[in-house]
């Protein structure tokens, strides 16, 4: 059993959380936002919900064009509540969802009914999907150049 099942103020219920592989982290929500050389402000959701520091930092200061959020709404955002946060907070030119604890696509196609499919339903933004093997480049102004759905 691990340290944080021993130490966990309930023992039966972190011993269940561990035997399904299920993972908790009660610590603050980090995002990181990165700068690369040609120019694109990049915001990385990390594992969190909707934070303030989104509209302030995120958009405000950083004034992100590339999002990738994680949408798997498992101590994260959901698909409905990505969305807005890409809608009204980050205002980002491309987003790239991850994270959404599902299969989501099928021979390079996103199947509908998914946390996937609703996401980029409510997503204003343009919206890419990882797909094992394929990479995508964006410019400095979040515009996916290569490798695009």
């Amino acid at each position: 059993m691990t340290e944080w099942v021993q130490s966990f103020p309930w023992p039966d219920f972190a011993k269940q959380v561990a035997e399904n592989g299920v993972t908790i982290s009660l610590g603050p929500a980090t995002g990181y936002v990165l700068k690369f050389s040609n120019g694109l402000v990049a915001y990385l959701s990390g594992d969190t919900g909707i934070t303030a520091e989104q509209k302030l930092v995120v958009h405000d200061y950083y004034k992100a064009k590339l999002a990738v959020i994680n949408i798997g709404d498992v101590f994260t955002t959901g698909p409905e509540e990505a969305a807005w946060v890409m809608n009204t907070m980050v205002q980002p030119t491309s987003v790239i969802c991850s994270h959404a604890n599902e299969a989501a696509t099928k021979d390079g196609k996103v199947l509908p009914n998914t946390r996937t499919a609703l996401f980029i339903k409510n997503t204003q933004a343009s919206v890419h999907v990882p797909l094992s093997g394929k990479t995508m480049e964006f410019d400095g102004d979040g515009k996916c150049t290569q490798g695009c759905r």
